[in-house]
């Protein structure tokens, strides 16, 4: 009795074996596998490098091909009732629509082995005659497949977001280091002027427009619009100052120096109201939420506004700070509460001690935002805004 139930059991498990195949999403086609390692049945794609360019396309996104379902299709009506594919994705959509059983097995044991030599496959299947052949289709097909990516990828807007943040960044830099130089070498003649004023764009305006402390005055000064507090303390200056005298045509390379930097501010004037427009039609949820130059920074940080959506909020919240939070997790000190978000307003101008759970809360909208502007584009941001005060006026309230 038990030796014939164990054989029928064994012959159950023998002929369920021989019902389940594995499905190989490869270069030149659908391939469906058996237990025995051989070839069930397959499903080439066509000759041509641009047909199989659009089908590694649709893989890369994780879309299922109609190749498959039509495998499938004639596996089941042969008996086979159990797939193994090497994507979650085609298991899934094999399952909901054709109603058969599937496994994941990734990696594929399968898999590994055919992939081994597919061009030596490839041939023996007919697909190609020759492994040359084969390699020129395959290295043909991928030369497209890269083409289409590097022009869908640059043809987004989020990447123009990326490259103009970049460019604001080392555009701020550029200013700072002409700041620096022209103190020092505009000092030698009026060192007191540093202090007067605190703006650089105004030690600019003042050495490009006047230059000779002689022919600084209220009226002078005035006219270059600064500040009536800026306007005192330069006049103070100049009844102390012990700068040495310079030549005219050294004062003249200063002052050309001074221009060329004046026209940097117009140049990140320019650049920030295109900012401004551009991340307002990308992403107008996150510019909504954090501004137009913080919204920015954000997808610049991330990589692009898809991998800002992919984020979690915790992610967000410390973005910016990757050198204190791996600093911390090496030396088990306290985390960074924030990155580049700090930047807003409800962060910088909370209590420092609630600053933590308003970055919290902040971080959890602007992932939020995220994900509308990457998938649904539908502008929220009104109510969006609405929730945001209204969460972190409640945490302020627990003070």
């Amino acid at each position: 009795m038990g030796v014939t139930l164990y054989t029928c059991l064994h012959n159950y498990l023998h002929r369920w074996s021989l019902l389940r195949c594995t499905i190989l999403e490869l270069v030149f086609g659908v391939l469906a596998v058996g237990d025995d390692w051989k070839v069930v049945d397959w499903k080439s794609f066509p000759n041509k490098p641009a047909e199989i360019a659009d089908r590694l396309e649709k893989l890369s996104r994780g879309e299922t091909l109609d190749e498959v379902f039509t495998l499938v299709e004639r596996l089941k009506a042969k008996g086979f009732n159990l797939f193994v594919f090497e994507r979650e994705s085609s298991a899934r959509a094999v399952r909901d629509r054709l109603g058969v059983k599937t496994l994941v097995e990734t990696p594929s044991q399968v898999g590994r082995m055919f992939r081994r030599d597919l061009a030596s496959k490839a041939v023996e299947l007919g697909f190609v005659k020759s492994r040359d052949e084969y390699l020129r289709l395959v290295r043909e097909s991928l030369d497209l497949l890269a083409r289409r990516v590097i022009r869908e990828r640059s043809g987004r807007g989020d990447i123009y977001v990326i490259q103009a943040v970049h460019a604001l960044d080392e555009l701020n830099k550029t200013i700072n280091l002409f700041y620096s130089r022209l103190r020092e070498w505009y000092g030698l003649y009026f060192p007191e002027l540093s202090d007067a004023i605190d703006e650089p764009e105004e030690y600019f305006k003042v050495v490009a427009e006047i230059g000779w402390r002689e022919d600084m005055d209220r009226e002078s000064l005035s006219k270059l619009g600064l500040r009536e507090r800026s306007v005192k303390s330069i006049l103070r200056a100049l009844k102390t100052s012990i700068g040495a005298e310079v030549d005219r045509s050294d004062l003249e390379e200063i002052r050309r120096v001074a221009e060329a930097a004046l026209r940097l501010f117009e140049l990140r004037e320019r650049l920030e109201r295109y900012l401004e427009k551009r991340v307002r039609e990308v992403a107008p949820n996150l510019c909504g939420l954090a501004g137009p130059i913080l919204a920015a920074k954000l997808i610049a940080q991330a990589g692009g506004l898809e991998a800002l959506s992919k984020m979690p909020a915790s992610t967000v919240q410390v973005l910016g700070a990757e050198k204190a939070l791996f600093r911390a997790l090496r030396t088990g000190s306290k985390p960074p509460k924030h990155g580049v978000i700090f930047q807003h307003p409800l962060v910088r101008q909370s209590p420092r001690r609630l600053r933590g759970k308003v970055s919290r809360i902040l971080a959890a909208k602007l992932a939020i935002a995220a994900r509308i502007d990457a998938f649904t584009g539908e502008d929220m941001s009104e109510r969006l805004k609405e929730e945001l005060k209204q969460r972190v006026a409640e945490v302020l309230q627990q003070r």
